[in-house]
């Protein structure tokens, strides 16, 4: 056949499929049709006209002859609690699993939980201020490691004496030995000993009180400076940097504690490098006031990081899995917040209702 029979028929088969079905003009298939949105959307349920929640029936059909057995749900059916399921709302699909998503414990683990160490009170000491405790010649004396990489909980304990006759008896040394002496405590051990020590980030000594006594087998040291309440800091081994999107010196948010009483701990200051083992430590205050233990882990708030002084600093990106973590705990996602949000990420808040815009 020449180009011109090709035409020709191509033009009969047109006009033989418009002209079936009942003499009618009719298109060969129908388009799909959207239902107009209604209202504003109920916080943490997806609206019928959202994309994440079609079921995708008239897109992808399920065609069986009659009478054929049926081994799996529908697969509208599937997708609904899949998406019900990742978004910590619904039963999981899965055979093995008929709690909500966010109860079973293969979901309720994210990359960016950590674990938590509770730090008691304990003394980092010079060499000249161990000769004077413990007599000339002696070095502190390893009893157990901690999670630190090189550092260690000593045999030897000392007495801290306060201003009007307050004391801590069995503070325990941790080495190796410093350069200069530093005793770390909780607010409730400041109370005990009658002083004010300030919030400072270990090792960082500059404006730390002074006034109290350590009392040795060997001797005494009064000690002018080197009192600290050691500020909530988050150590970072450099391998799970990446994985927990930080840097060393951002300061970030974390949330811990039991079902019910769920709190969050701001101002933890992100320690990184090689001599670190990812921990985060908290002082026994707030531990207490936390309901956690060494052991229980902590969840880094997504878009908790903020910039570091002095330099450029970097946002985090949320993407949807991140929005569907926040909707499912009830939070919000606010335009002007410190992440950068992808669009796909911005239209599921919304669509989720847990978008906020600046006023």
């Amino acid at each position: 056949m020449n180009a011109n029979e090709l035409e020709g028929l191509s033009e009969k088969i047109a006009a033989r499929l418009a002209g079936s079905g009942g003499g009618g003009a009719r298109a060969w298939l129908p388009g799909p049709v959207r239902p107009e949105p209604p209202g504003r959307p109920t916080p943490g349920a997806l609206p019928p006209w959202a994309a994440s929640a079609q079921t995708l029936s008239d897109v992808s059909p399920i065609r069986r002859p009659a009478g054929h057995p049926r081994h799996r749900p529908e697969y509208p059916a599937v997708v609904a609690a899949v998406r019900q399921a990742a978004a910590g709302r619904g039963p999981a699909p899965l055979p093995s699993g008929s709690r909500a998503g966010a109860a079973r414990p293969a979901t309720a683990r994210s990359p960016r939980e950590v674990p938590i160490g509770v730090s008691k009170r304990h003394l980092h000491v010079s060499e000249r201020d161990f000769a004077a405790l413990f007599g000339a010649g002696k070095s502190p004396t390893p009893q157990r490691t901690i999670t630190q990489p090189g550092q260690f909980a000593a045999a030897e304990t000392v007495t801290v004496v306060g201003r009007g006759g307050g004391r801590l008896e069995g503070v325990r040394i941790v080495g190796p030995a410093r350069g200069q002496t530093q005793l770390e405590l909780a607010p409730a051990d400041c109370r005990t000993l009658g002083v004010t020590a300030p919030v400072k980030v270990s090792g960082r000594l500059e404006g730390s009180t002074g006034g109290l006594t350590l009392e040795g087998p060997a001797g005494k040291v009064a000690l002018e400076s080197g009192v600290i309440v050691a500020q909530r800091h988050l150590h970072v081994a450099p391998g799970d940097a990446k994985g927990l999107g930080v840097a060393d010196g951002d300061v970030v948010a974390v949330e811990c504690g039991p079902p019910g009483r769920r709190v969050t701990l701001h101002d933890v200051v992100v320690r990184l490098g090689p001599a670190h083992a990812t921990e985060l430590h908290l002082d026994t205050d707030e531990a207490d006031a936390a309901q956690v233990k060494t052991g229980d882990r902590a969840q880094l708030l997504a878009g908790s990081r903020a910039a570091r002084p002095g330099g450029r600093g970097r946002r985090p990106l949320l993407v949807e899995r991140d929005v569907a973590l926040l909707a499912a705990r009830g939070e919000k996602i606010d335009a002007a917040g410190p992440y950068l949000v992808t669009p796909a990420a911005r239209d599921r808040a919304k669509a989720l209702g847990v978008w906020r815009e600046t006023t």
